[in-house]
């Protein structure tokens, strides 16, 4: 029986004392420095710092687990520091705490075992990609009985399988594969759930349940490998019923040791889709104890309240988690020294710091020790629902995660969500420190996405890099027993603890407007997934243009969508409407040439782009702070009129397609048209739509005529987009879409991206500048048409958009102003139309537009439009949708309803 392993560990006393000398040295020679001057700003004591680690990551708090009563002592400990720093509690009625519920806290206890006791005796090890491990709700007891293989533990006599035919499980332990028959009805395998087999089991008699864990370790697992873990909640296992989990080393001892292979039972299982099971003959022991519960643990709070009266009611909270993962399954402590002790040590030794310097905040000061953030940062959140001081009054919370080991680097988590605030906030650090910072976008493993969740700026310090779990990682027993004091650098400790003071003295008696709505509306701008459905940029790239550079000219290059913190950007390949049968053989050719660029694009800026041809692939990109790259087509002319040509440039990577242009394709009308030539879609034109949704393509109505627009809806089995259309209601142009369009649209669960040309988005406007094109092109003796006028050449070109642009320029500003309010007018329409905002997104047609609205002249300016919703009250939610996450709805869908097609 193995017990709770300890460390080898000098005795707490023995630490204490240790810890408790260095203190006093190191007071000694503040209090020297102190006496010549008491002004200094707060020096941070590492020693000092390590001492409270040296306490809290001790064996006996057994790993500091919310909801046990180690934790609440440690929670006491941090609390007994913060009041002889003369700080004031901030908890529940005057106390320290602010008790947090947990309704469905667990645990495991020892003794926890798997062993074959006979035809010889082997033990078994549990933990985490070790020998087995008990599932989470399994009953509590120990249980003694032959191993029986019963297949997947299926009895479904509608679909001919019975896994138990074969076998008598009465007081024996059952073994079986995860997941269920191939064949089994889709109800039926609704119905099997692992619930369904550990009772089955135990009503045939069983004893207990292995489920083999056939993931091989420290390998990837292939297309179609993947295994479900059966899970149960507490409660779903029979009393008494024990429920393990165990992998090959096991399975190949109990089968061995009687000369069966276990391989050759699942093989043919899985090949002749029939039930193959066996008793063993070997004699299997295994122990387990589960606990759950409604449980309570505390965040701890202490305030040090401002002075200034106009300041005071507004806070900057700094806080960490206390909480670590108590004792594993495997008996070991998980002390928790790095993850996250460092964080009680820094927040008192911060404290302690400024009280020392004799500090007197004009804002409120909160420092925080939550409870939880190892079950998913339930303290914080509790937080956040009941924060002591109210959300829209916290300027900042500090988050601080695992400052103990690594290098001397500073990895902040939100110094590029929250970049502006962030300006401010780092004026109280020296050069050195700056020269340590470096940003970690999107980072979300920590306290700090609480706040964010609540569009509170929060920023998170670690040291060193970002896990990598290899044996150079920076922080190398991440959720490791060995993860104690005696890897910790208190020189480190010392950096955290002056990065903090240095921030907060300056910051919390700062008279700057640290409440500007501004930062709150940039993160939230920031932390969506924004999305632009179309532009026609991939040509400037083509023309030799450097889009790694920030250019004068033109609405898109790299540097643009990172200040518009672009998640995903779809290209379009353009297929103009072929003039002649020569023309229309050849469109593929210049659309494969434009999906090559995009592809050249990617691959010279593979640290700023990344194509995306899924879902995942998007996600990846943000997670990686790329900018996602999704080749679109616009115009179907580009397929010549054959799927097969659909099919290649599905495979060259396209997920879109616009099914025209301006004017009709051979199978499918368009809004240009005078008169529509098809009715519609042709049956072609349906066979097109059929194919896209079998090969996963978004389809795109944008410029489509109405009937065709009518048929599509009709005909598709995925969500389709307009991605760079109006509301016609606002703007009278074939190219925008009718409310009925709209509402159609909606029904479908589809996206219409809002257009940036000003001839979309103000009635007549298009009219008004068509106008004035005709007189000027009649003035310099040219006919009214862009095409003409460009052959003209060069000089006759130049002379004559000079007049143009003048010409119109007076004319423009006679003009209602189009500009951002107008685009967020379009967006409020198609919300009031479809009755909610998930129908609408963003489609700028950037680098195709002679104009744009003001106020979005480039990607760079797309926070704009987000100002504008917030100035207009849309939710965050409904914002998030907006600016991309309607789209991925969509993209996600379409997805979906390929996998659902084969």
């Amino acid at each position: 029986m193995k017990r709770i392993a300890s460390r080898p560990l000098a005795p707490i006393a023995a630490l204490i004392a240790l810890a408790a000398s260095l203190v006093l040295i190191s007071s000694a020679a503040s209090g020297q420095v102190a006496k010549k001057k008491t002004s200094l700003r707060p020096a941070a004591d590492g020693a000092k710092a390590f001492a409270h680690i040296a306490f809290l990551a001790s064996n006996d708090f057994k790993g500091r687990k919310s909801g046990t009563p180690e934790y609440r002592r440690a929670a006491e400990y941090v609390a007994a520091e913060m009041q002889k720093l003369g700080l004031k509690p901030g908890g529940d009625n005057g106390t320290w705490f602010q008790e947090v519920p947990f309704k469905n806290w667990s645990d495991f206890e020892q003794p926890i075992r798997l062993e074959i006791v006979s035809p010889s005796r082997r033990v078994y090890f549990a933990g985490r990609g070790r020998d087995f491990a008990p599932v989470s709700g399994t009953g509590s007891g120990a249980v003694r009985g032959g191993l029986v293989f019963a297949g997947y533990g299926v009895v479904s006599e509608k679909d001919g399988w019975n896994d138990y035919a074969a076998v008598d499980v009465k007081g024996k332990v059952v073994l079986l594969l995860p997941d269920l028959p191939a064949d089994l009805a889709e109800d039926s395998k609704t119905a099997w759930t692992f619930e369904k087999k550990v009772k089955t089991a135990a009503e045939k008699g069983a004893v207990g349940l292995i489920e083999m864990d056939l993931s091989t370790p420290g390998q990837p697992r292939q297309p179609g490998q993947r295994q479900r873990a059966g899970a149960l909640r507490a409660g779903q296992a029979p009393a008494g019923f024990v429920v393990l989990r165990a992998g090959r080393d096991f399975l190949n001892d109990a089968f061995y040791l009687v000369g069966k292979s276990w391989r050759d039972l699942v093989s043919k299982t899985l090949r002749l889709k029939r039930s193959a099971t066996l008793d063993l003959g070997v004699e299997v022991e295994m122990e387990a104890r589960f606990v759950s519960g409604e449980r309570t643990a505390p965040n701890v709070i202490g305030i040090l309240p401002g002075t200034e009266p106009k300041l005071k009611s507004e806070a900057i909270v700094m806080g960490g988690h206390l909480d670590h993962l108590g004792v594993g399954v495997d008996g070991w402590i998980y002390p928790g020294a790095d993850d996250n002790a460092t964080s009680a040590a820094v927040i008192l030794e911060t404290a302690r710091a400024l009280v020392a310097a004799k500090f007197k905040p004009a804002r409120t000061i909160v420092f925080c020790s939550w409870a939880g953030e190892e079950i998913g940062l339930v303290g914080s959140r509790y937080y956040t629902e009941h924060p002591v001081f109210p959300l829209d009054k916290t300027a900042l919370y500090m988050n601080i995660d695992m400052v103990g080991t690594g290098d001397s680097d500073l990895l902040i988590g939100g110094m590029t969500e929250f970049a502006e605030l962030f300006e401010i906030v780092k004026r109280g650090l020296d050069a050195a420190t700056i020269a340590k910072l470096k940003p970690r976008p999107n980072y979300r493993g920590s306290d700090h996405t609480s706040f964010w969740a609540k569009n509170v700026p929060a920023i998170s310090l670690r040291t060193g890099e970002v896990l990598t779990e290899g044996l150079d990682d920076e922080h190398p027993e991440y959720h490791q027993p060995g993860d104690g004091p005696g890897i910790i650098d208190p020189d480190l400790l010392r950096l955290a603890v002056q990065y903090h003071c240095d921030i907060l003295w300056p910051l919390a008696s700062s008279r700057e407007n640290l409440l500007d709505p501004v930062h709150r509306t940039l993160f939230l701008h920031r932390d969506a997934a924004v999305i632009d459905m179309h532009c026609d940029t991939i040509s400037r790239f083509m023309a030799g243009e450097d889009l790694a550079q920030d250019l004068p000219r033109g609405h898109i290059d790299i540097p643009k969508l990172e200040r518009g913190a672009v998640d995903l950007q779809v290209f379009a390949c353009f297929a103009p409407p072929p003039g002649n049968d020569l023309e229309k053989a050849r469109s593929s050719n210049g659309v494969f040439a434009q999906i090559e660029s995009v592809h050249k694009l990617v691959e010279k800026n593979p640290g700023k782009l990344a194509l995306v041809t899924s879902v995942q692939e998007a996600g990846a990109a943000r997670n990686a702070s790329k900018t996602g790259i999704l080749i679109g087509i616009e115009g179907g002319y580009a397929i010549e009129n054959d799927l097969v040509l659909l099919r290649q440039f599905y495979k060259a990577g396209v997920r879109l397609m616009t099914l025209t242009h301006w004017t009709a394709t051979d199978w499918a009308d368009a809004s240009g048209d005078p008169q529509p030539s098809h009715g519609g879609l042709t049956d072609l034109g349906e066979s097109v739509v059929a194919e896209m949704n079998r090969l996963g393509m978004i389809i795109d109505v944008s410029h489509v005529h109405d009937e065709t627009f009518a048929d599509v809806l009709r005909l598709s089995k995925a969500p389709v987009v307009a991605s760079h259309s109006c509301a016609r209601a606002l703007a009278s142009h074939h190219r925008n879409l009718s409310d009925d369009m709209l509402k159609t649209l909606a029904e479908k669960n589809g996206v219409v991206g809002i257009n940036f040309w000003p001839g979309f988005l103000q009635d007549g406007y298009e009219a008004k500048q068509t106008a004035i094109f005709e007189k000027t092109a009649a003035d310099h003796g040219l006919p009214a048409d862009r095409a003409a006028i460009f052959l003209a050449g060069p000089a006759v070109r130049d002379k004559f958009y000079a007049d143009f642009r003048a010409r119109w320029a007076g004319i423009k500003i006679t003009l209602p102003p189009v500009d951002v309010k107008t685009v967020v007018d379009h967006i409020d329409h198609v919300v009031k139309v479809t009755g909610d905002a998930d129908h609408v997104g963003l489609g700028s047609d950037f680098d195709g537009l002679s104009e744009t609205a003001s106020g979005l002249e480039n990607a760079g300016l797309l926070p704009n439009i987000t100002k504008e919703l917030v100035r207009r009250g849309y939710k965050a939610e409904d914002i998030r949708k907006i600016l991309g996450g309607n789209f991925m709805r969509v993209f996600g869908a379409v997805e979906r309803a390929k996998e659902a097609a084969k």
